[in-house]
């Protein structure tokens, strides 16, 4: 977990006094600022505006699940048969972002190997570019930029398995999900750690935390964090309908009497991160800072998934007592 704010903007001074003025506390470590944001959301969100819009609206972004994924009818069963799924719908990105384009003008990537990679690299490519200007960032390929990447599935790999014909040069570098976060290093010619973190719903925050813990330690200048998820293949729709976590209305009521399970979603998002006092002298545009993270685990619960509320409020407290709240 993280201790996350968004900035005063009445502090005057140096960067140092600035960052320390904001920090509070002289023991204090400084805070890391996120001053980039890119993203491809349901409902056809590319901008921090267009999801903001979206909030203050109280629109939701449920549909069908689209025939491009794969066949719902072949697989939905309402009663969860064995091999079956709960739901018909859940939280898809438009068709309209045509998840199997890429603009190979722009990468050093040849039509073969885009056609073989998973959607979730590409996608990431463009969202990481856009995260980046967002920051107002320059010269910063060749620098020494982390790149920490919360992943769930293998959907794309788990696809192309299951065709017996299906070979070629990149289906290692292409289809696993280790890859990820070391596309963007390469592509963009990052030298700082390049991490893909796969660990349930908490990938994207150990992210976070591992780039802040990065960051903090002087192991790069500045760190992209990002989460993907794209559902092509039922088969781990499937496993979540027998473990019985899902929806059948594919409806997330949050702290609802009537709350009977979580829905399926895809989304491609990237944050920038930086110190502070950094991001203050270059000017850049500071949305939100992050004072402290924190992570810890359950340890022997009743049950391998099943949360233990004494670990969660220890993990808050230290959190919370990094920076003196």
């Amino acid at each position: 977990m993280g201790v996350i704010e968004s900035p005063s903007s009445t502090t005057s001074g140096s960067a140092e006094e600035m960052a320390q003025a904001i920090t509070g506390h002289e023991d204090s470590v400084l805070p890391v600022a996120i001053v980039g944001m890119g993203m491809r959301l349901p409902g056809g969100i590319h901008t921090p505006d267009e999801l903001w819009g979206m909030l203050v609206e109280k629109r939701s972004t449920r549909c069908e699940i689209p025939p491009t994924r794969f066949s719902v009818d072949g697989f939905h069963s309402p009663s969860s048969k064995p091999g079956s799924i709960a739901m018909r719908h859940g939280h898809f990105l438009d068709d309209k972002d045509d998840l199997h384009r890429l603009d190979t003008s722009f990468f050093s990537m040849g039509m073969t190997e885009v056609s073989d990679i998973d959607p979730q690299q590409r996608m990431l490519l463009e969202v990481a570019y856009e995260c980046m200007q967002s920051s107002g960032q320059t010269n910063w390929r060749g620098s020494n930029i982390g790149c920490y990447v919360g992943v769930w599935g293998e959907d794309w790999l788990d696809l192309h398995s299951k065709d017996l014909y299906d070979s070629g040069t990149y289906r290692v570098s292409g289809g696993h999900d280790f890859a990820i976060s070391n596309r963007i290093s390469y592509e963009y010619d990052l030298k700082g750690p390049s991490f893909t973190i796969k660990a349930g719903c908490s990938s994207s925050l150990i992210a976070l935390h591992e780039a802040v813990r990065a960051i903090r330690a002087g192991d790069c200048d500045g760190a992209i964090v990002a989460g993907t998820n794209l559902v092509f293949s039922p088969t781990m729709s499937v496993a979540m309908t027998e473990q019985g976590v899902l929806s059948p209305d594919a409806s997330c009521k949050t702290f609802d009497a009537n709350a009977n399970g979580y829905a399926r979603g895809e989304a491609i998002n990237a944050i920038f991160l930086k110190p502070l006092n950094n991001a203050l002298r270059e000017g850049d545009p500071i949305r939100a800072l992050v004072r402290a993270t924190s992570s810890n685990s359950d340890g022997k619960t009743p049950g391998m998934s099943m949360p233990s509320s004494e670990s969660h409020e220890a993990l808050i407290r230290r959190a919370y007592g990094e920076v003196f709240l």
